[in-house]
């Protein structure tokens, strides 16, 4: 949990702040004011508690505390992942509003715009209904995600895009119905900006 909730953080740095690298005021700043990140922390708890809590007797009431500060961040931001995600470090969500993102496996370093939903296709079997997603996907605002599908590394996902069938590693893919308008599409700009990767 940790070492992924810290990849979420330096990469939420390398957006928000001036210089990729800020100080400790600018840190605390962002810390404290960027809801999104709060919603990933939030997640990143629920998930230790579900799956690594070694403590089984304070498993209960960290759960409760769990539900109770995800109905906060839901009601007030609009945000909720699953705890039964299994998400990388350096998820980054710009904006929190309308993101929703059931039972899903997604890769390390991918982007995620507002009003964002990822999750299960109704009627599918119960082990072919979540959708994987890979590393450094980008998945543009308003866009949805269900179903059983595969969305390989270095994916870009347009605006508005209902995408429930597989994509191949680095392409574009844009509309509904969706099409892949690109194929070896460089995302790196979407994903990292104009900066050099993070450690």
């Amino acid at each position: 949990m940790f070492e992924r909730l810290r990849r979420d953080i330096v990469r939420c740095f390398q957006f928000e702040s001036r210089t990729g690298e800020p100080g400790p005021l600018e840190a605390l700043k962002i810390l404290l004011t960027h809801h999104s990140l709060k919603g990933i922390a939030v997640y990143r708890f629920g998930r230790w508690v579900r799956f690594e809590m070694p403590v089984e007797a304070l498993r209960t009431p960290l759960k409760v505390a769990y539900h109770a500060i995800d109905d906060v961040v839901r009601t007030f931001w609009g945000l909720h992942i699953d705890s039964s995600s299994d998400i990388e470090g350096g998820l980054y969500i710009a904006h929190p509003n309308g993101v929703l993102i059931g039972a899903t496996k997604m890769g390390r370093d991918c982007n995620i715009g507002a009003n964002v939903l990822i999750g299960r296709r109704p009627g599918q079997a119960k082990d072919r209904m979540l959708p994987t997603i890979g590393s450094r996907v980008f998945i543009g605002p308003g866009s949805m995600l269900f179903g059983g599908i595969h969305i390989g590394d270095g994916v870009s996902v347009g605006p508005l895009t209902v995408v429930s069938r597989n994509l191949p590693p680095q392409c574009l893919a844009l509309g509904n119905p969706m099409k892949v308008v690109q194929k070896n599409y460089d995302n790196y700009e979407l994903i990292y900006g104009s900066r050099p990767i993070p450690p």
